[in-house]
């Protein structure tokens, strides 16, 4: 890597000059404690192979039984894409076409574009479209939900295992493992470093460092740039000081996440058909079922995942947009620190929706038992994703722009 560079905090804007780190070591930002760079242990390698054995194992999980449930002298085996199915032919296919992106899609391009990536770097030869991949990388690593897609089907043996006998089949352990090899390729991927390979093997010259401050950071690669250049030498991003309409957009997406809120917790989430009777189940009549069961755990995890979580967001959010309006001067390290916590637990609402789809993938016993999904599932669904945008869409570096202007930086 280039030594003694110079690159701009992705959530503080602080310019900081950056040494040349050893394998196994970190950089971090000496204002607001965001990890700058991070070198890994023959981190391409690693990458490579990760990412080739998450693959290979995402494969051989379609091709065996995932679940198998059996009830009342009634056997039900399931495979992967069949929560993509039913959910189809329940007629719920706008959530079928979400859960099939995040569960599926997401992960797939995710590891083909760091394997496409990393190849390229270790190559002689710099493939074509490599650095279009190292944005969408980025990218993707907001959506991929297959760990919590996991977590979700756990739940689910939880709130089941007392109706009936439910055993995992190979497809299942596959899945595990290529979560677990998935997620080890992606504690080898750093930003910084991959953009410094890319611009070593593109021959892109290092900046000097911008007179009096005057500068604005990629926030994609975190390069400098002059405040006068609209489009970043090293990852052909296009500039800008801050997120345009940064604080506009974020309110538009809270707003709408309240306005789904209500409907997501009205409605009912899934119907429970039980020897002919029917039942309804909404987010917090299903925890308060848990909780008179004595599934003390399993409703607290669904009760802070489905109900705190997505009011804590929004009123984290809400908080950061007024504060930043307002100019406020305080607490800028407790701020950021909030709004990465936020950023990082809000996807995993969509818990409640992976326990639903997987309950109702199993449970079809005709009259003796059979649920079916509610229309209050896919309010939720909506509500998760519109929060995680508005996090996504919120400019971090606004907290610290108060302080920035009367400190150099």
């Amino acid at each position: 890597m280039t030594s003694n560079k110079y690159i701009a905090c992705h959530e503080c804007d602080l310019l900081v000059r950056l040494a040349h780190l050893p394998e196994g070591c970190k950089a971090s930002c000496p204002r607001c404690g965001y990890t700058l760079s991070a070198n890994h242990l023959n981190a391409q390698d690693r990458v490579i192979a990760f990412s080739l054995t998450a693959l290979v194992f995402l494969g051989l999980s379609f091709m065996f039984p995932f679940l198998t449930f059996s009830a009342q002298g009634q056997d039900r085996t399931t495979m992967l894409l069949q929560s993509i199915t039913v959910l189809v032919t329940e007629n719920f296919t706008s959530l079928a076409i979400l859960i099939f992106i995040t569960i599926i899609v997401v992960p797939a391009l995710y590891l083909l574009s760091a394997i496409y990536v990393y190849v390229s770097l270790k190559s002689s030869r710099f493939f074509p479209g490599t650095r279009a991949l190292m944005k969408l990388i980025a990218l993707l690593q907001h959506w991929n939900m297959a760990d919590i897609f996991l977590i979700g089907i756990l739940v689910s043996f939880i709130k089941i295992i007392s109706l009936a006998d439910v055993s995992l089949g190979l497809s299942f352990w596959s899945y595990v493992f290529f979560i677990v090899s998935m997620t080890a390729a992606a504690l080898h991927i750093d930003r910084h470093q991959a953009w410094q390979w890319i611009k070593e093997k593109e021959n892109i010259p290092v900046l000097p460092a911008p007179i009096n401050g005057l500068h604005q950071g990629c926030h994609v690669c975190t390069e400098i740039a002059d405040v006068q250049k609209k489009i970043c030498d090293t990852c052909s991003a296009y500039l800008h000081v801050r997120k345009k309409d940064s604080l506009q957009r974020t309110w538009a997406l809270l707003i709408t996440g309240v306005l789904l809120y209500f409907p997501a917790n009205m409605l009912p989430i899934m119907h429970t058909n039980f020897f002919g009777e029917e039942t309804t189940n909404t987010i917090l009549g299903g925890v308060l079922v848990l909780w008179e069961h004595g599934s003390y755990p399993i409703a607290l995890i669904i009760f802070i995942a489905s109900v705190m979580v997505p009011i804590g967001k929004i009123i984290a959010l809400s908080w950061l947009c007024y504060s930043v309006h307002t100019q406020s001067k305080k607490s800028h390290q407790q701020k950021t620190q909030l709004f990465r916590v936020t950023e990082l637990v809000g996807r995993w609402s969509m818990i409640d929706v992976f326990v639903v789809v997987i309950l109702v993938v199993l449970i079809k016993l005709g009259n003796i038992m059979s649920i079916y999904p509610g229309w209050g599932v896919v309010a939720f669904a909506g509500m998760v994703i519109v929060t995680v945008l508005a996090a996504l869409s919120f400019d971090p570096r606004l907290i610290w722009d108060p302080i920035g202007k009367e400190k150099a930086v």
